[in-house]
């Protein structure tokens, strides 16, 4: 994941604050308790208006996630509740969810991020990961290995 992170912020809306990069330098280096001060400070000191305030608290609650605070997760989901145009909310989101083995959730995360931006290449990893045969489906492949496992399943009964 590391430096994935790094180029984060369409600058088309706006400028992300100074404590929110110096967070990402942190999570960056695996320094999760330095990422939820810097996170914290920047979710916390943001104008109501700031473009960017749910990617601040979806940060600071990854980051919880990562020092093993599930309530963490409780912080990603709140940023992704009406988020209509930051995929990264729901990538950080997927990631949460993932890490604590709520698969579905994950999921959902997953296929609200990717309504964004379909192009999104953390959201496209996280997917080959969850689901490696997404790609097979896709080709049409996946539709034949089902008609084939079905047709296997009815004739052993």
């Amino acid at each position: 994941m590391g430096d994935r992170f790094a180029s984060t912020g369409a600058v088309s809306r706006g400028r992300l604050r100074d404590d929110f990069r110096k967070g990402l330098r942190c999570f960056n280096s695996s320094d999760y308790e330095g990422a939820v001060i810097f996170f914290r400070t920047a979710e916390d000191s943001a104008e109501l208006d700031d473009a960017y305030q749910n990617r601040y608290t979806s940060f600071h609650g990854l980051s919880r996630v990562y020092m093993g605070d599930r309530n963490g997760v409780k912080l990603c989901r709140k940023a992704a509740v009406g988020e209509t145009a930051d995929a990264e909310v729901y990538f950080n989101l997927a990631m949460a969810e993932q890490r604590l083995d709520f698969y579905e959730s994950a999921l959902m995360a997953l296929r609200r991020g990717l309504k964004i931006d379909p192009q999104h290449s953390g959201l496209l990893g996280l997917q080959r990961k969850l689901h490696p045969d997404s790609n097979l489906r896709r080709a049409g492949a996946g539709g034949i290995v089902k008609q084939l496992l079905g047709r296997l399943l009815r004739r052993s009964r």
